[in-house]
C-alpha cells in the first residue's frame, strides 16, 4: 500500500504540472488570437471622402437609400420644397472603394407647404426607404411627423404610413421627433424610430438630463402601410458633462440586412463654442426583431424589464474631430446598403450632413460619404 501510494504520488504531479502548462499555453494563445476573432466580427472601415471631391457642393443630406444599379435617392432637411436627390454612386468591385459620386437631378413636391418663417418645407425630410412593390418612395418628416409616399418625380402620391398616435408631434421632443426610414423586401417591413426618447418614456439625454439612456420605440409597418409591430431600444449612455454649445444624441438611422435584422446607427456630436474641440462619434448595432420580445403603444419602458430590450451587437464605431490638426468632422445622419462585392461581402454607405457646411472660414463642416463592409454574420 505504502509503496504503491509513494509511486502514485509522482505521477500526479507530473500530470498535473503538464495540465497547468496545457492550460497556460492556451490561454496565451486565446490572449494572442482574441483581438483578431474580435476584428474579424467588427466591420471594416474604409474612411471617408468629402463629396466636394466631385464638386458637389453642400448640403444638409439626412437620409439615403439604394434605388438599384448604383442609384441612390438622398433627402436634405433644409430644402425649400420636400423630395429628394438623385445620385449615381459607383463602387469598386474587388475593395467597395468609392470611385465616382454623381449628383444627377433634385425631384421635389411642385405644391409645398412652406414655413414663412424659413422659407423651407416644413416637412423637414430626415429619412427616405425606396419601396419596390410599387416602385416609389417613402419619406419621414420631422416637422409633421409624417411618413408619406412620393413618386420617382417627387409627387406626393396621397398615400402615407399609418403611424401610431404616440409618436405624434404632442409626444416628442422638439426636434427629436423621426429621423430614420428603411424597407426591407425580404420581410416586407418599414422600420422608424424617433432620434430621442418620446416624452412620456423618460428624459432625453443632453445637457439637461446628463449621463441618460435614451429609452425608444422602433416601429414597423406592412406593405399595406399599416403598424405591425413595435420593439424597445436602449442606447448607450450618453456623456455627463463637458456640452459643447450644440450637443446632439439620438439614433440618427436604421437599415436592412437583407435577411430582416436591423443596424442602428447611434449618433453623438458635440460641437464646441469655438468649433476646434468638437467630434461626432457613431456607433452602428446590429439588432434581430425575430429574436426580440414585441411591445405597444401602451408599454411603459421605465419599468420594462431590462433584459426585453433588444439585444444589440456593435459591429463599428467611429469618432470625427474639428481641431486645429485634424478637421474631419462628419454629422452622420444616412445610412443604406451599398454593392455587394465580387467575394459576397457586403458594403454599407454613410452620408453625412454639413448643415450647409456650418461653421466660420476655413473652420467648417464639410458633406462625407463613408463606405464600411459588414462583417459575416
Amino acid at each position: 500500500m505504502v509503496k504503491a501510494f509513494g509511486l502514485s504520488k509522482p505521477n500526479f504531479l507530473h500530470t498535473q504540472l503538464r495540465n497547468n502548462m496545457k492550460s497556460k499555453i492556451l490561454l496565451a494563445l486565446s490572449l494572442l488570437f482574441m483581438p483578431l476573432i474580435s476584428s474579424a466580427q467588427q466591420a471594416v472601415d474604409l474612411g471617408q471622402v468629402a463629396l466636394s471631391k466631385w464638386r458637389i457642393g453642400t448640403g444638409n443630406y439626412s437620409g439615403i437609400t439604394s434605388l438599384g444599379n448604383n442609384r441612390y435617392a438622398v433627402v436634405s432637411d433644409k430644402e425649400i420644397t420636400d423630395g429628394f436627390f438623385t445620385f449615381l454612386i459607383d463602387q469598386n468591385a474587388t475593395t467597395g472603394a468609392i470611385e465616382s459620386v454623381y449628383l444627377e437631378s433634385f425631384k421635389g413636391n411642385s405644391s409645398p407647404k412652406v414655413s414663412a418663417a424659413t422659407g423651407i418645407s416644413v416637412r423637414d425630410c430626415e429619412g427616405i426607404a425606396y419601396f419596390p412593390p410599387a416602385g416609389t418612395v417613402f419619406i419621414a418628416g420631422e416637422g409633421d411627423q409624417k411618413i408619406l409616399e412620393y413618386n420617382m418625380e417627387g409627387q406626393p402620391t396621397g398615400r402615407e404610413l399609418t403611424v401610431p398616435k404616440i409618436f405624434g408631434l404632442g409626444n416628442i421632443v422638439p426636434n427629436y421627433g423621426f429621423e430614420s426610414l428603411t424597407y426591407c423586401p425580404a420581410t416586407h417591413r418599414f422600420w422608424t424610430t424617433t432620434e430621442s426618447t418620446l416624452l412620456k418614456d423618460g428624459n432625453a439625454a443632453g445637457p439637461m438630463h446628463p449621463g441618460e439612456q435614451n429609452l425608444l420605440r422602433l416601429q414597423s409597418f406592412r406593405d399595406d402601410l399599416l403598424p405591425i409591430a413595435q420593439y424597445a431600444y436602449r442606447m448607450d449612455r450618453g456623456k455627463a458633462d463637458d456640452f459643447g454649445k450644440i450637443y446632439v444624441y439620438g439614433v440618427s438611422e436604421i437599415a436592412t440586412l437583407p435577411d430582416g435584422r436591423l443596424l442602428v446607427m447611434e449618433r453623438e456630436a458635440d460641437i464646441s463654442n469655438g468649433y476646434l474641440s468638437s467630434q461626432c462619434t457613431c456607433k452602428i448595432f446590429m439588432v434581430n426583431p425575430q429574436e426580440s420580445w414585441m411591445i405597444d403603444s401602451s408599454t411603459d419602458l421605465q419599468k420594462l424589464d431590462p433584459n426585453k430590450f433588444m439585444t444589440k451587437r456593435l459591429i463599428a464605431t467611429f469618432t470625427t474631430h474639428m481641431t486645429p490638426f485634424k478637421q474631419n468632422f462628419a454629422n452622420y445622419e444616412g445610412m443604406c446598403l451599398g454593392r455587394q462585392l465580387n467575394d459576397g461581402r457586403q458594403t454599407l454607405l454613410l452620408i453625412s450632413d454639413s448643415q450647409g457646411g456650418y461653421g466660420k472660414g476655413p473652420v467648417h463642416l464639410k458633406d462625407y460619404i463613408r463606405v464600411l463592409i459588414l462583417p459575416d454574420f
